[in-house]
């Protein structure tokens, strides 16, 4: 799925369905394009061989398979165009141990389940704007769209 050239998108990586579909569901509200996967395989296969670039990733650590952190990781180490994309962490069994790891493997925010919503909207929309001003810096330009704009407008929306 490839969102419109004017939305943000959202890969969301839960193994539990319900969570996929509850957290897509508060951000499509909220305006983003929304791709999930259901463990840390998929969401490799879908950003390597599918194709798909996310504005941000939101990923469950506790999954059978190929856990968040060590999704994390790889993604970090991959040197495609993701390593860079923002990555917020979540579990609901979370503990101090589990932050720092998650944090460590390069994750920018770790978040508790079940989701304060409002927290998780500002996060994205923090985290996104950072991102593409990084990226407009990094290019020596303001970003060619007004996106970052929205993005601000989103952050005072869930204040």
């Amino acid at each position: 799925m490839v969102p419109p050239a004017n939305c943000f998108s959202v890969l969301v990586i839960d193994d539990m369905l319900p969570n996929r579909v509850l957290l897509g569901k508060v951000l499509k509200a909220s305006g983003y394009a929304v791709i999930d996967a259901k463990d840390g395989e998929e969401a490799l296969a879908l950003l390597r061989e599918g194709g798909i670039l996310p504005d941000l990733i939101v990923t469950d650590i506790e999954m059978p398979g190929l856990d968040g952190i060590s999704l994390v990781e790889r993604i970090r180490s991959s040197g495609l165009p993701v390593s860079n994309v923002p990555v917020i962490a979540a579990s609901g069994n979370a503990d101090e141990m589990m932050r720092r790891n998650a944090l460590a493997a390069g994750c920018d925010v770790f978040l508790t389940k079940p989701f304060d919503l409002n927290l998780l909207r500002r996060e994205i929309a923090a985290l996104i704007l950072a991102s593409r001003q990084k990226a407009a810096a990094t290019r020596g330009s303001a970003p060619s769209d007004s996106a970052p704009n929205r993005v601000a407008l989103r952050i005072k929306e869930t204040k």
